[in-house]
C-alpha cells in the first residue's frame, strides 16, 4: 500500500490539466470510500453507425480508491449537478430534451457492492436507471509490445468484452488494476484503450492524487432498479425511437412548414452502444 501512495504522489506531479468537474452539496451524495486517485480521459466516439465520420468528443474522469473505481462523463455529471440545483431552488429538475444522451456509457462504480459492479443511466426525463452486476472478468492477453506515451513506459494487452475487441496500454508504474469505464484486472492504470473497430478511443489526459479527502460517491436520489437487460432495452427505445417516447410522454413535438401544414419533427437517433452483447 506504501508502494502504491508513493507511486500516486508521484503521478501528481507528473501532469494533471483536467477541468475540475462541478460538485455538489454533500446531502445530494451517498459517501462510498475515500479517493485516492483521480484520472481523466479524453473519449473519442462514433455515435452514429450511419456517419462514421462524425466523431464525438468527451471528457471521462476516473475516481480510483482502495476496492471502488467510479468513471463517469463530465458532461452528463455536471448536467446532473445543475438539474439538482434547480430541483433545489425552485422544485423543477428541467431538462436537456435528448440532447446530451448519447454517450452510450452511462456512469459504473466497479466494486461496488463488493464483487458486483454498479451502473447507472440517467435517461433525463425518463428519470436515472440503475443495475448491478457481477464485476466483469476480463480474460485479457498481456503481449510483448511495448509503448513509451505520455512519460509512461506500457506494455499493450488485447482482450474481448461485450460484442467488442479492445486493445489497451497499462503501466505497471502506477500499480492499480483499474482504467476508464468497466475496464480493468491488467497490472497496473490503464493509460489507453481502444476498440479494434475504432469507434470508442480513451486516452489519459490528467492524473493526480486527490487533493483533500474526498469520497467517491452515488447520487442520493431515487433510482428505477431493474436488471441490466431491461435497463438496456429502455436506453435502447430512447435513442432509435425517441418519437415514440414523445407520443407515450403526451408532449408535442410539431411544426409548421412553409405551406402552412403541420408536421412532426424528426429526431436524431443513435445505434452504437459500446456494449454490443
Amino acid at each position: 500500500m506504501k508502494k502504491v501512495l508513493f507511486l500516486v504522489s508521484l503521478c501528481a506531479a507528473i501532469t494533471m490539466n483536467a477541468q475540475e468537474a462541478e460538485y455538489p452539496k454533500a446531502e445530494n451524495l451517498q459517501a462510498i470510500e475515500k479517493m485516492q486517485l483521480r484520472v481523466q480521459y479524453d473519449v473519442d466516439w462514433h455515435h452514429d453507425v450511419k456517419h462514421p465520420e462524425d466523431v464525438k468528443h468527451d471528457k471521462m474522469y476516473t475516481e480510483i480508491g482502495q476496492s471502488v473505481c467510479h468513471s463517469y462523463i463530465e458532461r452528463e455529471w455536471n448536467n446532473e449537478v445543475k438539474f439538482n440545483k434547480n430541483f433545489d431552488e425552485s422544485g423543477k429538475r428541467g431538462t436537456n430534451a435528448f440532447s446530451a444522451l448519447y454517450s452510450n456509457i452511462g456512469e459504473t462504480f466497479v466494486g461496488y457492492p463488493k464483487g458486483m459492479t454498479t451502473v447507472i443511466y440517467s435517461l433525463d426525463m425518463l428519470n436515472a436507471y440503475k443495475y448491478e452486476e457481477d464485476t466483469p472478468k476480463m480474460e485479457w492477453t498481456v503481449t510483448n509490445e511495448k509503448l513509451d506515451t505520455l512519460d509512461f513506459h506500457c506494455t499493450l494487452a488485447t482482450c474481448s468484452y461485450a460484442g467488442r475487441e479492445y486493445r489497451a496500454w497499462f503501466t505497471e508504474e502506477i500499480p492499480v488494476s483499474f482504467g476508464p469505464w468497466k475496464l480493468g484486472g491488467l497490472p497496473g492504470l490503464i493509460i489507453k484503450a481502444e476498440t479494434t473497430d475504432g469507434d470508442y478511443r480513451f486516452v489519459l489526459s490528467g492524473i493526480e492524487k486527490a487533493k483533500e479527502a474526498r469520497d467517491i460517491c452515488l447520487w442520493n436520489r431515487e433510482f428505477i432498479t431493474k436488471s441490466k437487460e431491461k435497463v438496456r432495452n429502455q436506453e435502447k427505445l430512447l435513442l432509435t425511437r425517441p418519437d415514440e417516447i414523445m407520443d407515450w410522454m403526451g408532449i408535442s413535438y410539431t411544426a409548421v412548414s412553409y405551406d402552412g401544414s403541420t408536421v412532426k419533427l424528426k429526431f436524431l437517433t443513435y445505434d452504437n452502444p459500446l456494449e454490443k452483447e
